[in-house]
């Protein structure tokens, strides 16, 4: 598991696991991307959604967007590796809650 992260609804973020730092062997390469997960899925339009992902023989990246404010996402990443392992890393994504907007009055 690799933490929380935070995210505003209506920004996209890019996501990077650099899989030299928890996982990989020396020597040992990713070959598969074996894919990205988002939990819970549900049927909001506003969903939290991966709209892009690539591969290198050492990282995965995805980039998010959307989410529905406040509520947590599990964002999970498998691969491959050339020894024939599989790697899996997590993340807990917050999404950021909608901002109060509105005059702020100073009382005397």
């Amino acid at each position: 598991m690799r933490g929380t992260i935070e995210k505003d609804p209506n920004s996209e973020l890019a996501f990077t696991i650099d899989w030299r730092s928890g996982g990989l062997l020396k020597h040992e390469q990713v070959v598969d991307d074996l894919g990205w997960t988002v939990q819970p899925v549900d049927d909001d339009p506003n969903c939290l959604r991966i709209i892009e992902q690539t591969l290198s023989t050492s990282c995965s990246r995805a980039v998010l967007a959307g989410g529905v404010a406040g509520q947590v996402y599990l964002l999970t990443c498998t691969v491959g590796t050339d020894m024939k392992r599989v790697l899996k890393q997590a993340a807990i994504l917050r999404i950021a809650a909608a901002s109060l907007t509105g005059d702020f009055h100073e009382s005397d």
